[in-house]
């Protein structure tokens, strides 16, 4: 196992903490949807959990490519698709916790249970999306642009 140099663990603890904020705003996201889904619409919440996983991961790749991981990667559809390829798996734990959470373990609280499915995914999703999503080796970078500053990069040169 290779140890990370200082300068690029220092990256990926940055990386990592503005992935916490923008996870966390997709799941207020996510779980929003969910709970509109289930308690004003009267949606099933195994399908619920689908819908709303839909609109946190859309807001979730909108900010990492915008806060976390921020660059000039091409083409930009790639980095969709790989985005949602990679968060199909946390839908799946999700759905598996839902279900074991409400079937097996008779949680009343639906989005207790979402919420605590969510959190359990976390760690998972963000090293997902860093070595698979996010990893410049999969990318051409724009020859006539260099790469986009993160946003504390931008902050830091005002």
């Amino acid at each position: 196992m290779h140890k990370l140099s200082k300068p690029r663990a220092k990256k990926t603890r940055r990386q990592l903490f503005q992935y916490l904020f923008v996870g966390g705003i997709a799941t207020v996201v996510d779980v929003g949807m969910f709970s509109l889904f289930t308690q004003a619409f009267g949606i099933d919440y195994r399908i619920a959990v689908v819908l709303g996983f839909c609109f946190g991961v859309l807001t979730n790749f909108s900010l990492c490519n915008w806060i976390v991981f921020a660059g000039k990667r091409k083409p930009l559809w790639l980095v969709f698709v790989r985005h949602y390829i990679a968060s199909l798996s946390v839908l799946v734990s999700n759905e598996i916790m839902m279900i074991s959470f409400v079937e097996i373990f008779n949680f009343k609280n639906l989005v207790l249970a979402k919420i605590i499915s969510s959190g359990v995914a976390f760690v998972f999703n963000f090293a997902l999306k860093k070595a698979y999503v996010y990893n410049d080796a999969n990318y051409k970078r724009s020859a006539s642009s260099p790469p986009m500053p993160t946003l504390t990069e931008r902050r830091s040169q005002r």
